[in-house]
């Protein structure tokens, strides 16, 4: 099976996602015209909401595997409107009460490869146009909610305030001088994307602050150790500002490694047609990583200009999609024979 996901950010670009859709597509369409010989079936995928904006990210892949079913569904919900993923899947014609008959048994599939778009410098710099994802790195997401004392701005000294933004900032900096003191190989990130402040008045000392927090690392005990260092930094502010802040909405997807016999198919197709690839981590999360639950998965890059992505400057060059679905389309014949482990 190969695919990817339909929708993006919003604001997004034309590529994250659709890339892998389409290449798939096309990829199918050569093999199939081609008339070459294969044991296996080869079937094309099109997820939704891998960017939700319900706060549960791949949402069609976590559905295929099982992991989300109806009462996940009613318990995403959509900020802006309070309305839920299930009403959402009910109102575009879907049946969200089914969501488990949508579930692949695991062994179902013999393999899953996504090709997607790097959103990132590497192959662009490098002037390679394959990359080989060796891994997708893990993430925690939740939020660090703030409580200090509302008060007036005037009237209140500075030596007497227990602001919860100052101590959200505190927190933010903080983190991002631990993160930066990683090492390099953990490829440890930390995005603080979204910023709340109570009351939200110009003269007023804000008594509440909430952060959402998305932090990433290539290996589960890095995150751990990220995770336990923003719960020693928030009881270092609490000792210091006198404003308690706690974790909250946790969740956790654990690195994925590529397997071995997809990179394989992977190079071979690469090296078949005379294309350079090089071996990278996955910054983002993908597809592809819940469908590891299946069966061995795999992921090929293919470059982004200025390593651009989730806006709508995003562009990856026609011939770059040309050589990624020519390495696809190898890679996936190669599986689909019964020979081939992957």
């Amino acid at each position: 099976m190969a695919g990817s996901h339909l929708d993006s950010q919003n604001p997004g670009g034309r590529f994250d996602g659709p890339a892998g859709v389409l290449a798939a597509l096309e990829a199918v369409r050569r093999i199939g015209e081609s008339g070459a010989p294969h044991d296996h079936p080869i079937e094309v995928v099109a997820f939704v909401g891998e960017e939700s904006a319900c706060g549960m990210t791949v949402f069609g892949s976590s559905v295929m595997t099982g992991v989300v079913g109806p009462k996940e569904m009613k318990r995403a919900i959509h900020p802006p409107t309070g309305k839920s993923m299930y009403e959402a899947v009910a109102a575009a014609g879907g049946n969200p009460a089914r969501a488990a008959s949508c579930a692949l048994a695991r062994g179902s599939l013999k393999a899953f490869i996504e090709l997607h778009i790097e959103q990132g410098p590497v192959l662009e710099a490098e002037r390679v146009p394959i990359g080989v994802v060796d891994r997708v790195v893990g993430y925690v997401r939740g939020k660090a909610i703030f409580r200090g004392v509302t008060a007036h701005s005037g009237g209140q000294p500075m030596p007497y305030r227990r602001d919860a933004a100052m101590a959200a900032a505190e927190f933010m900096v903080g983190m991002e001088r631990v993160v930066r003191r990683a090492p390099a190989g953990q490829r440890v990130t930390l995005t603080f994307g979204e910023v709340a402040v109570r009351p939200g008045w110009i003269s007023i000392v804000p008594g509440g602050a909430t952060l959402s927090f998305d932090l990433r690392a290539r290996t589960l005990p890095a995150l751990k150790r990220m995770l336990g260092r923003m719960r020693r930094e928030l009881a270092r502010i609490r000792r210091t500002r006198k404003v308690p802040g706690r974790l909250a909405d946790i969740h956790v997807l654990p690195p994925c490694p590529a397997s071995p016999g997809v990179r394989r198919a992977l190079i071979r197709g690469a090296e078949a047609a005379g294309n350079r690839w090089i071996t990278l981590p996955s910054g983002g999360v993908h597809d592809a990583c819940r469908m590891a639950a299946l069966c061995p998965m795999g992921m090929l890059f293919i470059p982004s200009v200025k390593g651009l992505s989730h806006t709508p400057e995003e562009l990856t060059r026609f011939r770059h999609l040309v050589q990624g679905t020519e390495v696809l389309a190898a890679a996936l014949l190669r599986l689909a024979d019964r020979r081939v482990r992957a």
